[in-house]
């Protein structure tokens, strides 16, 4: 029996929102739903039945705007809005996809996760860089007692992972990630870089739990319009940009 996979688009602003449907930027992919984050106007979409708004659901965690995409992961977990899925796809707006990006995933589907960019462990960005791993290896290290450094040691040299939130998950994993990760928001939501946080559980969990993973590089590009200013990115990046999504 083929599997079933939904996709869910997170964004932050409506006009985003319009801009994709109108030019129907994922037309490629099945069962698509935008998962609204944030708190900006939504007058505009909150009619259309593909479009989730995060604030709206009776369990969601939007007063801790720094998690970023995380928000939308947990309120499509807590409010049960993936029940019908065997696959997920998780994708941040700011993503091109090539032509044959569904066609290449779903032939990957016997995997438990998939991540698009890949990026070597031992580099200093993922787990040696404070500002954005701090909070997430001691609370790894206090609800799992996993000394996450001395685990990234063990790990091959050439070893790979895929840092950015942009990921696709069986749903089983899915479910077992956000359990995992569920105690260790209590912790990475005091950092106001929580979001690079929740980024790296993603693939520790995977690297951790030895999940059945798959890195599957030059499928998807994550422009980063760093929307919640967080990397010093300049804005007139987006302003530059931006209709590079709309092609």
């Amino acid at each position: 029996m083929m599997k079933t996979v939904s996709t869910f688009i997170f964004v932050h602003d409506q006009s985003i929102i319009l801009d994709f449907i109108k030019c129907q930027k994922f037309k490629q992919l099945d069962n698509v739903k935008y998962v609204f984050v944030g708190g900006k106007d939504t007058s505009m979409i909150e009619s259309n039945p593909d479009v989730i708004i995060c604030n709206k659901l009776p369990f969601n965690l939007e007063q801790y705007p720094k998690l970023t995409s995380y928000t939308g992961w947990y309120a499509i977990w807590k409010n049960g809005l993936y029940d019908s899925s065997d696959y997920l796809n998780l994708l941040e707006y700011d993503v091109n996809l090539t032509d044959n990006f569904d066609k290449i995933v779903k032939e990957s589907l016997n995997f438990d996760v998939i991540g698009y960019i890949p990026f070597n462990v031992h580099h200093n960005n993922f787990a040696k860089h404070k500002p954005w791993s701090e909070y997430l290896i001691t609370s790894i290290h206090k609800n799992y007692n996993i000394n996450v450094h001395e685990f990234i040691h063990t790990l091959p040299f050439n070893k790979e992972c895929s840092v950015t939130s942009n990921h696709t998950f069986s749903k089983k994993s899915f479910e077992d990630y956000m359990k995992w990760v569920d105690p260790l928001i209590d912790d990475i939501k005091h950092s106001g870089l929580s979001g690079h946080q929740v980024e790296r559980s993603i693939s520790l969990f995977y690297l951790i739990n030895k999940l059945n993973h798959n890195l599957i590089g030059n499928i998807l590009t994550h422009f980063q319009f760093d929307s919640h200013g967080t990397q010093n990115i300049s804005q007139d990046k987006f302003k530059n940009e931006y209709n590079k999504l709309l092609k």
